[in-house]
C-alpha cells in the first residue's frame, strides 16, 4: 500500500519528467483537484479518458506527455512516459491489477487480453482515495462510479448495462496499434508526415529503452518493465510491413464495424437509438474519429446506421474537443478530418 505522502511525492516526480511546464494545466475550476491525469493529446486511449472527464465535468490536473522518442540535434530524446519516475508510478497501478507484463505484439492495446504495458499512457491518480489506476477502460469505469452526476455512463439496469459493457469490450478488441503504426500494402491512407515518422518510430523506441535499462540497472523492477516494452515494440516492428498481418487487422476492423451496424440497426444500444449517452458511445466515438483520421471512414460507406452514428457523435461537445480537436492539434494534418473540423461551431449551435 502506497502512503498518501509517498503518492504525492511520486506523482510530483513523474510530473517533473514533462520538459515544457506549459503542458501541465488545471482543467476545470478547482485549484487542487482530486484527479490527476498523465496522458497525451494524440493518444487514443487518453482521448477516451478525457472524454469521460469532460462528460462528468470533473476538474483535474492535466499532464500532457510527449509519447514518441525523437532524434534531436543533440541525439536521441526519449519519450516522456518512459521516464523512470513515471514508470515507478505506473507500477503502483500494476500491483493493483496483478497482471503479467505484456509479452508480445498483437496490434491491440487491451490489458484484458494483451497484459500490462508498463510504458504507456493514460494513468489516473485519485489523490482523495490514494489510488493509481491504469488502463483506459478501467479508468473510465472508475470515474463513472465516483459520481452519477451530471450523467451516468454505465447504466444500472442489468440488460442495458450488459449491452453497454459488451460494446466496451468490442471496442477494446479493435487493432488500433496496427492501424496507426502499420503500413498497409494496398491502401495506406495515413498522412504522409505520419508515415514518415513511423519509418523510424520502433527503432527510436528500442534505442531509448535500451539506454534506460543501462541507466537504471540497479532497479530490477524498472529493468523488467523496460524489457517487456522492448519485446512488445520489437514485435510491432516485425509486422509493421507484414502484408498479411496488416490486411488481417483491416479485415478485423471491417468485421467489427459490420457488427456495429447490426447492433445499431437492432437498437440494442446507442444514443442514436433513444438510449442515454453511455460509455459505449464514448469509446465508439473516439475510435470512429481515429478511423476517420486514418482515412478509413469509407469502411462504413455502406453502413447507414454507423454513418449516422458517427455524424451524431462528431457533434458531441466532449468528443469534438477531446477526440477531434485534440487530433487536429497534435497529429499531422489528415485531409479526412476536414469534414469534421468545424465540429466546435456545430456543437455549440
Amino acid at each position: 500500500m502506497t502512503s498518501r505522502a509517498s503518492l504525492i511525492e511520486m506523482t510530483a516526480a513523474a510530473r517533473a519528467a514533462i520538459a515544457n511546464p506549459s503542458r501541465i494545466a488545471i482543467v476545470g475550476g478547482l485549484p487542487e483537484p482530486r484527479f490527476e491525469l498523465f496522458h497525451a493529446a494524440s493518444s487514443l486511449c487518453s482521448q477516451k479518458v478525457r472524454t469521460v472527464l469532460h462528460e462528468k465535468a470533473f476538474s483535474y490536473r492535466s499532464n500532457d506527455m510527449l509519447i514518441l522518442s525523437t532524434m534531436g540535434s543533440e541525439g536521441l530524446v526519449p519519450a516522456e512516459h518512459y521516464s523512470p519516475a513515471y514508470i515507478r508510478l505506473r507500477l503502483v497501478a500494476a500491483r493493483e491489477l496483478n497482471r503479467e507484463f505484456v509479452s508480445g505484439y498483437s496490434g491491440r492495446t487491451s490489458v484484458e487480453t494483451e497484459g500490462f504495458d508498463p510504458c504507456v499512457v493514460p494513468l489516473l491518480v485519485d489523490h482523495e482515495a490514494g489510488r493509481v489506476i491504469a488502463d483506459s477502460q478501467r479508468i473510465c469505469i472508475y470515474l463513472d462510479g465516483v459520481s452519477r452526476e451530471p450523467l451516468q455512463l454505465v447504466p444500472d439496469a442489468p440488460d442495458t448495462r450488459a449491452e453497454v459493457m459488451r460494446q466496451v469490450g468490442i471496442v477494446d478488441r479493435i487493432p488500433n496499434g496496427a492501424l496507426l503504426y502499420g503500413f498497409h500494402p494496398d491502401a495506406d491512407l495515413r498522412p504522409e508526415a505520419l508515415k514518415a515518422s513511423m519509418q523510424t518510430v520502433y527503432d527510436y523506441k528500442v534505442m531509448a529503452l535500451e539506454r534506460l535499462i543501462a541507466d537504471n540497472a540497479g532497479e530490477p523492477e524498472l529493468v523488467a518493465a523496460y524489457h517487456a516494452k522492448i519485446v512488445k515494440e520489437s514485435g510491432g516492428k516485425r509486422v509493421c510491413h507484414d502484408a498479411a498481418f496488416q490486411r488481417a487487422a483491416r479485415q478485423k476492423t471491417g468485421q467489427l464495424l459490420s457488427d456495429l451496424e447490426r447492433d445499431l440497426a437492432a437498437g440494442s444500444f446507442g444514443c442514436t437509438n433513444g438510449h442515454s449517452f453511455s460509455l459505449a458511445d464514448v469509446l465508439w466515438g473516439v475510435n470512429l474519429v481515429r478511423l476517420n483520421y486514418l482515412g478509413l471512414a469509407s469502411m462504413w460507406d455502406a453502413l447507414p446506421h454507423v454513418t449516422r452514428y458517427f455524424d451524431v457523435l462528431a457533434r458531441r461537445p466532449s468528443l469534438c474537443k477531446e477526440a477531434i480537436r485534440a487530433s487536429l492539434d497534435s497529429m499531422p494534418h489528415s485531409r479526412y478530418m476536414d469534414a469534421v473540423a468545424d465540429c466546435t461551431a456545430e456543437a455549440i449551435a
